[in-house]
């Protein structure tokens, strides 16, 4: 099946599709160290240039943020779980948004167990050639290899009390347990 690729690089984005060929694009990310991909666009954080390539070969260890796109996967597989606030720093990129855990389990002490981290309800922050840049997601899959700080965060830091211009990116959700 073929999905949309929107990607975050420490010098770039990259907008692509990929033949995917698992079940998630996180299970794809998690097993592979380089993929190729079509009608790719990389554009340059600095000054905006634009770089395409009709079939090129991307290593995950060139990415930080993958936006998760495609299925979610069979739904027999899903795991109960808790939401827990976050923020994620990943060389020129700052997220915010809800990371999953199981609720015994403290999700900011065992980040070391995958190789790819989800965030839903997501906001991924950068500057983009001088400006300040919010881009909101679903979910977004962090490259754990290139996390520098995944801190736990409250609710308000994600609310409009304290960000109010991502009011309507990042819902206030419950403390529950939500199928993801």
């Amino acid at each position: 099946m073929r999905i949309p690729f929107n990607a975050y690089a420490s010098d770039c984005t990259v907008t692509a599709e990929v033949e995917l060929e698992t079940d998630r694009l996180s299970d794809f990310l998690a097993v592979t160290e380089g993929f190729a991909v079509d009608h790719a666009a990389f554009q340059a954080l600095d000054d905006g240039r634009v770089v395409e390539a009709d079939a090129p070969t991307i290593l995950l260890d060139d990415l930080c943020i993958i936006a998760a796109t495609g299925p979610r996967g069979r739904p027999e597989r899903r795991l109960w779980t808790r939401q827990f606030p976050a923020r994620a720093r990943l060389g020129p990129y700052t997220v915010y948004g809800y990371i999953h855990a199981a609720p015994t389990i403290d999700p900011f002490k065992t980040m070391d167990r995958h190789t790819i981290l989800a965030l839903s309800s997501s906001v991924v922050e950068f500057d983009f050639c001088g400006s300040a840049r919010r881009v909101e997601a679903e979910a977004v899959l962090l490259n754990r290899a290139k996390v520098e700080s995944l801190d736990p965060i409250t609710e308000a830091e994600l609310g409009p009390a304290t960000r109010p211009e991502l009011t309507m990116a990042v819902a206030p959700r419950s403390k529950g347990l939500t199928r993801s």
